[in-house]
């Protein structure tokens, strides 16, 4: 990872796989939450509060952590985590995701990453290695253009 991982850091990754070690940092720091409910439903700073895989990720790309006083490439932002989401969910899977029907790709990879995330026992030390799983496979994507 390019930065220093801080949960209060007001810093977003830039690439996809520097948002998944990110991700994977901050819940080996936080832990993981298991629920159908996100603790990241509510109003407040919850960077420093236990979360899913998702809501790992949701911090890594600035949720509730984004200053006020600095410029974001929003686009930029969403284009990386877009990418971050489909690659852990590629690695989850084990295979190339496909396009959905009927709903947006983003939503289902989501889905697939929730999914695993709630599976029953999952711990976060399992959550952080397939986040640096998957940001391995997307810094070797990196590598070669």
């Amino acid at each position: 990872m390019r930065g220093t991982y801080t949960p209060d850091s007001v810093l977003i990754p830039t690439t996809p796989g520097d948002l998944l070690e990110w991700a994977a940092a901050h819940i080996t720091r936080v832990g993981i939450y298991q629920s159908r409910y996100s603790l990241f439903s509510g109003p407040g700073r919850l960077a420093h509060r236990r979360c899913s895989v998702g809501g790992a990720l949701d911090v890594a790309a600035g949720r509730d952590r984004m200053n006020p006083d600095r410029a974001y490439d929003l686009d930029a932002i969403r284009a990386v985590y877009t990418e971050a989401y489909r690659l852990l969910a590629e690695h989850l899977d084990g295979a190339p995701a496909t396009e959905p029907t009927g709903h947006d790709a983003l939503t289902q990879h989501k889905v697939t990453v929730h999914l695993w995330t709630l599976t029953p026992g999952r711990t976060a030390q399992e959550a952080a290695a397939a986040l640096r799983s998957a940001a391995e496979t997307a810094h070797a994507a990196d590598r070669l253009f």
